[in-house]
C-alpha cells in the first residue's frame, strides 16, 4: 500500500459541489457544515428540499445554495467561481441510494477534468479523503487509517486528545505569539534556536507561561555568565540567582505549596542545619520501563532535581508536583555556562540542606560529564551517590535488532562520541571491520565526522543505523549505508536524542535492497 499524501487545504471561497438524491441525512450535514468551516461555498445539487435553516447559523446560511434538480454534467463546468472559468473546485458525492455506475459515471467526469472528488463510503471512486479530524483553535489533529475504517480512525483520535494537556491550545497560541514579537527582534535567529530548543525539549504544560522578554533577558544573561566562564573565573551566585529568576516562568514544576516560583533557589530552598545530599542518576534511554529501581525512588525523595534538557517528557512526569525542577539549558553555543551553572545551583541547595539529585540521560559516566560533576560536589565537601542508568549505546542497538557482538560478524563494540571539548572533533577510530561502533551526539556532526572516517579507511558501504528515542514510543530506526549517511540525515531530519550504530552488524537481521539507499522504521 503506497502511503498518501496528507496536506491541509486553503478552501477559502472555494466552491464545493455536494451532490446528493435523498432526505436530509446526519452526513450531508456534517458535510456541509465542514465545507462552510473552511471557508467554502457549498451548493447542494439534490432534486429534494434540505432545509438546513435549524442546523446552520445565518452566517453559514448565507453561503448555502441548493440547486432543486438532478445532477448533470453541467453542474461541474457552471457552478463554479468566474475566475476558473465556472469548474467547481471540489466535488462530494453522497447520494446512498444512487446506484454504482451513476457514482463510477460522476468521478470518471471528474477526474478527466482534474476536479478533485469524493464519493462517501467508496475510496476506490475518490481522488482525496476526509480524516478524522479534532479542531481546537490553532490545533488541527487529523487521522487517517487508509480505508481500513473510519471508527478506528475515531478511536485513534480520541486517545491522541486524552494524551495532551488541557490546556494545548493557549500552549499553541502562546509559542505562535512568541515567534511572531521574536522576528521583530534585531536577535532573532539566535532567539528563534533558543525557543525551538524549548519547544523541543521542555515539559510542554511549561510552554503556556513563557515570554519573549523573558527569553531575551535570558540571553543576555548567559552571555554575562558565559563570559565570566570563559574568564575562568567563577559564575557568582548572583548572577545564577538572576539568571533562575529570570526562567522560572519556563523552568519551574513547583507545587502550589513550594511554588515562589518568582524567586531565586536561595529564597524558595528553607534553610536547614542538615547535611544536604547528592545523587547522580542515569536515566536510561527514555521508556520508564528501562528506568531502575532505584532511579524512581530517587526521583521521589528529592527536594530539587536538576535535568539534562534530553531526558523524555515520560521520566520528567514521574518526577513528583512537589519537587522542584530545573532543567538545563544546554542551547547551542551555551554548553559550558549552563553545566556550570547547574553546578552552582546543585551546590547552593545542598549547602541550605536539600536532597538534590542531578537527572541524567542514559548513564551518568558514559558520556553525561559523570566524572566532573562527581569531583565538582566532592572537593565541595559532599560525597556523591551515583545511580547508574541503562545506556542508549547498548539499548538502542538491541531495540533496533542491531546484535553488537555476533559471532563471526562482530567480537568488540566501542562506544565514542562526535563532539569533544569546546565543540571540536574528537581523535576518532580506525576501521575496524569486526568492530561494531556506537557514535553518540554525532547526527548533526556527520557532516564534519564522514571525510574523517573515510580518511581512516572507513568503507563506504558499511551498514549503519540511526537509532532516535530509542525505547520511547516514537522510537525512529533509519538505516543506511556510511557512503549516504550524510545525504540521508539531510533529508529525513532528526529526532532527538538519537545515535549511531556502524558496523556489519547492523545488517545480521536483514539487508538494504540493493535499490534503496535508505530505510525509515518507525
Amino acid at each position: 500500500m503506497s502511503q498518501k499524501l496528507l496536506t491541509q487545504l486553503n478552501t477559502d471561497d472555494e466552491v464545493h459541489l455536494i451532490i446528493d438524491n435523498g432526505q436530509l441525512s446526519h452526513v450531508l450535514s456534517k458535510r456541509v457544515a465542514g465545507s462552510i468551516q473552511s471557508g467554502a461555498k457549498v451548493i447542494l445539487v439534490n432534486p429534494i428540499k434540505n432545509e438546513l435553516s435549524g442546523i446552520l447559523s445565518e452566517t453559514q446560511l448565507e453561503r448555502f445554495t441548493q440547486v432543486e434538480e438532478p445532477f448533470g454534467d453541467s453542474h461541474l463546468l457552471s457552478l463554479g467561481r468566474s475566475e476558473v472559468d465556472g469548474v467547481v473546485d471540489r466535488v462530494f458525492v453522497i447520494a446512498k441510494e444512487a446506484d454504482l455506475s451513476f457514482k463510477q459515471n460522476v468521478f470518471a467526469k471528474c477526474r478527466r477534468l482534474r476536479i478533485p472528488i469524493n464519493v462517501y463510503n467508496h475510496g476506490e471512486l475518490s481522488t482525496f479523503t476526509l480524516l478524522s479530524t479534532h479542531n481546537d483553535g490553532a490545533l488541527q489533529i487529523g487521522v487517517s487509517t487508509n480505508l481500513q475504517g473510519c471508527k478506528m480512525g475515531s478511536r485513534i483520535k480520541r486517545e491522541i486528545i486524552k494524551a495532551l494537556p488541557s490546556n494545548i491550545n493557549e500552549i499553541i497560541e502562546n509559542v505562535g505569539n512568541i515567534r511572531k514579537e521574536i522576528k521583530m527582534s534585531s536577535d532573532k535567529d539566535r532567539e528563534l534556536k533558543w525557543l525551538s530548543q524549548i519547544v523541543e525539549y521542555y515539559p510542554l504544560q511549561e510552554l503556556a507561561h513563557i515570554k519573549q522578554s523573558t527569553l531575551d533577558q535570558e540571553i543576555k544573561l548567559t552571555d554575562s555568565v558565559h563570559n565570566v566562564t570563559k574568564a575562568q573565573e567563577p559564575v557568582s551566585s548572583s548572577s545564577v540567582n538572576a539568571l533562575t529568576d529570570a526562567i522560572n516562568n519556563i523552568n519551574s514544576l513547583s507545587s502550589s505549596a513550594s511554588a515562589s516560583a518568582s524567586t531565586s533557589p536561595a529564597s524558595s530552598l528553607k534553610s536547614s542545619n542538615k547535611k544536604g545530599k547528592i545523587t547522580l542518576v542515569g536515566s536510561g534511554p527514555g521508556s520508564p520501563s528501562q528506568l531502575t529501581l532505584g532511579a524512581l525512588n530517587a526521583l521521589h525523595q528529592a527536594d530539587l532535581v536538576l535535568s539534562d534538557k534530553l531526558v523524555p517528557q515520560e521520566i520528567i512526569s514521574l518526577i513528583p508536583q512537589s519537587t522542584q525542577l530545573f532543567i538545563a539549558r544546554k542551547f547551542p553555543g551555551n554548553a559550558d555556562a549552563a553545566q556550570q551553572e547547574l553546578l552552582d545551583l546543585g551546590l547552593q541547595a545542598l549547602n541550605e540542606g536539600k536532597n538534590v539529585v542531578r537527572l541524567k540521560q542514559g548513564d551518568p559516566y558514559i558520556f553525561g560529564r559523570g566524572g566532573e560533576e562527581y569531583l565538582f560536589f566532592t572537593e565541595n565537601g559532599y560525597p556523591v551517590n551515583v545511580l547508574p542508568g541503562l545506556t542508549s549505546a547498548f539499548v538502542a542497538p538491541a531495540v533496533a535488532g542491531i546484535p553488537t557482538t555476533h559471532r563471526g560478524v562482530a567480537d568488540q563494540v566501542l562506544v565514542c562520541t562526535g563532539v569533544g571539548r569546546k565543540g571540536a572533533i574528537p581523535n576518532l577510530p580506525e576501521y575496524v571491520e569486526s568492530r561494531t561502533t556506537v557514535f553518540l551526539m554525532s547526527i548533526n556532526r556527520i557532516v564534519d565526522i564522514a571525510p574523517i572516517l573515510f580518511e581512516k579507511g572507513w568503507p563506504r558501504n558499511l551498514p549503519v543505523s540511526v537509532v532516535e528515542r530509542a525505547s520511547c514510543g516514537d522510537q525512529r530506526i533509519v538505516r543506511t549505508r556510511l557512503g549516504d549517511l550524510e545525504e540521508v540525515c539531510g533529508v529525513v531530519g532528526s529526532r532527538p536524542p538519537g545515535l549511531i550504530v556502524m558496523g556489519w552488524a547492523c545488517d545480521v537481521y536483514g539487508k538494504l535492497n540493493d535499490d534503496e539507499k535508505w530505510r525509515v522504521i518507525e
